[in-house]
């Protein structure tokens, strides 16, 4: 959805804004499921050749890249380019990345669970997390503050329309 769809969102009330906000977790969902089978299918090549760690790492980052740029773009919405943006994006992932590591093993290391398997499970772990943080923090516009609400709705109903 473009910027104009967005605003007409906001002018029209706070039941399509919420519709609006309310389709961000199946983006999410969609974009998430896209990365994840790309994300299985390649440690499921590299955890044959390399350490555990070492193969979710490797493709975790790989999930990742296509990851921003499908959720900064369509998910999320954001035109042009931000570093600030980026570097909030790297360092969730950073995190959720040493997160799936640690627990991939952990898991492995306690149970007899596939490793395969105990990926799947740690990536639907850290799946709702990330979506919050980046929803939160990682996403937001440079001009938007650390909000837990939508933004109300500002302007006339006619407002916004120009794209």
């Amino acid at each position: 959805m473009g910027w104009g769809v967005a605003r007409r969102a906001r002018a029209a009330g706070p039941r399509a804004a919420t519709e609006l906000l309310a389709a961000r977790p199946v983006r999410f969902v969609v974009v998430g499921g896209i990365c994840f089978a790309s994300v299985i299918l390649l440690f499921e090549a590299l955890r044959r050749v390399l350490p555990l760690p070492v193969a979710a790492t490797m493709a975790y980052a790989a999930g990742a890249t296509a990851s921003y740029e499908l959720n900064r773009s369509w998910t999320f919405g954001q035109r042009g380019r931000s570093w600030a943006q980026a570097g909030r994006f790297l360092t969730i992932t950073a995190a959720a990345m040493a997160t799936n590591a640690w627990l991939l093993q952990a898991i492995v290391a306690a149970t007899e669970m596939r490793e395969v398997a105990a990926e799947v499970l740690t990536l639907a772990c850290i799946a709702p997390c990330t979506f919050l943080a980046y929803r939160l923090w990682g996403f937001r516009a440079e001009d938007e503050g650390l909000r837990l609400t939508a933004a109300p709705a500002t302007g006339h109903a006619g407002a916004g329309n120009a794209e």
